[in-house]
């Protein structure tokens, strides 16, 4: 297939918003047989449908196989174009349905497990009240698979720890803008009928000899999870399970007389609902910024607004769980990029 010269009104005359959506279909799909089932279209129909956008384009985007298609080294880079495309398209849809009804559309948000506890689900709530028939899509990740995920356009937002670090502006992050919500704390907590939540007058040199749950190495609570105990000069607890799972260190601590330490916003839930009880050892610093994060090169439709909103409203009711106000900055501010 001979390869061709592209330009903007050539790929304008020739490629069709069908044609994409059936390509991402079949990348989806893996083969053309199940993408013609999951299209409602004959499997001839799907076949030259991805010819003629191959012949358009001047070079293959599939490798054929017995178990189906993979894509070529050309598809790789016009799926990462397809997929931008057709995010346009559904925002497209999207902002025409807000706009003329002004309670409908759709949201993917990308979050990390701290702002799912408390926030983003405080946050869904405020907005499905307002609006119930908005469709909400959550993909939980790292920073690391949820910023290119944003700036590919298979995210609208991403709600979790936000980087104080000026973006590179020759990467994808520099399309990126975060936003500061408010500051994490780190606490320590044990089952209600742990023993030492009786004690008084608690110092942690009297709990190293306990299970202890701490953050994973690569999390962002690790260095001040090792910092509390250096300030202590304490040698950290021998027994230790590295966790940043809520739930499975909420089954470890309800099993096992065992202290963790958790981001004091998902403790909170837990502490409330009585499962949980909150240490005396105060607040054991601040180790990340909670925020959102969302593309400068595109306009937020009204749906992403109204979360945005949401977000910033919780944020400003978030209190420490002994109820003293944390945060005095009542706006979401934009972080600084000097």
């Amino acid at each position: 297939m001979r390869a061709n010269q592209h330009s903007r009104q050539s790929l304008a005359r020739t490629l069709k918003l069908q044609q994409l959506a059936i390509f991402e279909k079949v990348v989806q799909a893996g083969s053309i047989l199940a993408a013609s089932h999951e299209l409602a279209m004959t499997q001839p129909a799907v076949s030259k449908a991805v010819q003629e956008l191959e012949r358009h384009l001047g070079a293959p985007l599939f490798v054929r196989g017995k178990r189906g298609v993979a894509l070529s080294e050309f598809g790789l880079e016009f799926e990462r174009h397809a997929k931008s495309m057709l995010g346009e398209l559904r925002h497209l849809a999207d902002g025409l349905n807000a706009w003329q009804s002004g309670a409908t559309g759709r949201v993917v948000v990308g979050t990390l497990l701290t702002a799912s506890a408390t926030l983003l689900p405080e946050a869904i709530h405020r907005l499905l009240d307002q609006a119930p028939d908005i469709q909400v899509e959550i993909q939980v990740g790292t920073n690391a698979s949820l910023f290119p995920a944003l700036a590919r356009g298979d995210l609208d937002i991403v709600v979790g720890f936000v980087p104080v670090a000026r973006p590179s502006r020759h990467d994808e992050d520099a399309r990126l803008q975060h936003f500061k919500l408010h500051d994490e704390v780190l606490c320590a907590v044990a089952a209600r009928d742990h023993p030492v939540v009786r004690q008084r007058d608690l110092q942690l040199g009297q709990l190293r000899d306990f299970e202890w749950i701490l953050p994973t190495p690569d999390s962002a609570a690790y260095p001040t999870a090792c910092g509390m105990f250096e300030r202590e000069n304490l040698v950290p607890p021998a027994r230790v399970v590295h966790s940043v799972s809520l739930l499975t260190n909420l089954g470890l601590l309800t099993r096992r007389p065992m202290i963790a330490l958790m981001p004091e916003s998902a403790a909170r839930p837990f502490v409330d609902a009585g499962l949980l009880a909150l240490l005396p050892l105060g607040a054991l610093g601040i180790f990340g910024t909670v925020g959102y994060t969302v593309r400068t090169d595109r306009l937020s439709s009204a749906v992403l607004q109204r979360l945005i909103t949401a977000l910033q409203e919780v944020s400003r009711g978030v209190v420490e769980i002994d109820g003293s106000p944390r945060h005095r900055n009542h706006r979401a501010r934009l972080l600084s990029q000097d």
